[in-house]
């Protein structure tokens, strides 16, 4: 997994937090509507009480499970016996490596590496097989279920987020949002998160994910609609 840094990122995620529609798409995205309206990512978060969150930082749970599905990943059950199953030790190994209370930012390149517990982790999940085999598990379910676990530290990647920004993969995003996230844009992030009237339990990275997934799908609209 070779990784490289995208020197041009910094400029470009400070024009995304400052725009004039970010407070409206963060609002927007966490609004809680009349039941089956509204965003489902909404819920990632909130599956499972902080508390429960937090004693089982070190171990996946059927709770992970649920809240991914609510950012459109939808595992086969072959995958989630086995995550919660036979690889759960393993898991729970590399989980203990990787540290929970870390922000990205001040993250060392040992935290995020290819060779950290981070990066074997990520390629763990996303050699998975589907149905026996079959398929390997995509590096956006892996960076979902990361994200989950590591809120703090990795951030979410997906297909809106790669089309934006422009990198072929999650662990290039970690690496390239290490390097790039600033005082200044960690500062921007703060002031949308308090406009926004968004809960404690959203951190700076899935603030800065919404804003990215919510300016890339209206972008998208767009340029349809041209």
């Amino acid at each position: 997994m070779q990784l490289t840094i995208d020197t041009s990122l910094r400029p470009r995620l400070l024009e995304f937090v400052t725009d004039s529609e970010a407070v409206e798409d963060l609002a927007s995205y966490y609004h809680e509507g009349p039941p089956g309206t509204g965003y489902s990512g909404r819920w990632f978060e909130r599956i499972g009480t902080p508390a429960d969150q937090e004693r089982d930082r070190n171990r996946l749970t059927a709770d992970d499970i649920v809240a991914i599905s609510a950012l459109g990943i939808r595992l086969p059950i072959t995958v989630s016996s086995r995550l919660l199953g036979e690889d759960a030790a393993e898991i729970s190994e590399l989980l203990t490596e990787i540290p929970a209370d870390v922000d990205l930012w001040d993250a060392s390149r040992s935290d995020l590496g290819p060779r950290s517990a981070a990066g074997r982790l990520f390629q763990r999940f996303r050699a998975m097989a589907w149905n026996g085999g079959e398929h390997g598990t995509s590096g956006v379910t892996a960076s979902k279920l990361l994200a989950r676990k590591r809120p703090l530290l990795i951030p979410i990647y997906d297909r809106q987020v790669r089309t934006l920004v422009g990198l072929s993969n999650g662990a290039n995003w970690w690496v390239s949002l290490n390097a790039a996230l600033t005082q200044e844009l960690r500062e921007h992030l703060e002031v949308l998160h308090q406009e926004a009237g968004l809960e404690p339990i959203i951190t700076p990275l899935r603030t800065l994910d919404v804003v990215l997934w919510m300016h890339a799908r209206r972008h998208a609209a767009a340029a349809r609609a041209s």
